[in-house]
């Protein structure tokens, strides 16, 4: 079995692309609760370059699917505000064009998974609804119960066996 841990980058000031101190220090504490992982991989935007920094990793890879949404998929979102895992899923259920970026999205999870041996472990580092849409295509009958998106830092830990996504979880910052 392969797990990914798909984590939203850390904070960052709104006026800002860089993490603020504040993300850094968030970074630091949610890294001591981290295990090891054999590839790391991010969006190529600075916050989120920067959260894999922070967080004691080296980048094994950018990659720019990771930090793009199409503009039809990004309109959609930016104007029905999903609050949930499960809006997600539903809008996902509803749109072609969202449901198609919902598998391109997961299909690079498998992807990423699929370089390492079974047992591997890998981080990406991405955005709020880069990380929802995902799971709304690998897990949809969890994500329906997680309840609000993602905070900083926060996101879902998947497990592929066999090429089959077979459970998911979600991860959540102790405030």
């Amino acid at each position: 079995m392969r797990v990914v841990e798909h984590r939203r980058h850390s904070r960052r000031d709104p006026a800002d692309i860089h993490l603020s101190q504040d993300g850094v220090d968030l970074a630091g504490r949610v890294a001591l609760t981290l295990g090891h992982f054999d590839r790391v991989v991010a969006s190529p935007k600075p916050r989120a370059v920067e959260t894999v920094e922070a967080l004691g990793f080296s980048l094994d890879a950018v990659l720019p699917d990771l930090g793009v949404m199409p503009d039809d998929v990004g309109f959609a979102v930016a104007t029905s505000s999903p609050r949930s895992f499960g809006d997600y899923v539903r809008a996902s259920e509803r749109s072609a064009a969202m449901a198609e970026y919902a598998l391109r999205q997961a299909t690079l999870m498998r992807e990423e998974l699929m370089r390492l041996p079974d047992g591997g472990r890998l981080l990406m580092i991405s955005h709020a609804g880069v990380i929802e849409f995902a799971v709304a295509a690998s897990r949809p009958q969890d994500a329906l119960f997680w309840g609000p998106v993602p905070g900083y830092l926060e996101g879902a830990r998947l497990f592929l066996d066999r090429g089959a996504w077979v459970r998911g979880e979600v991860l959540r910052v102790p405030a």
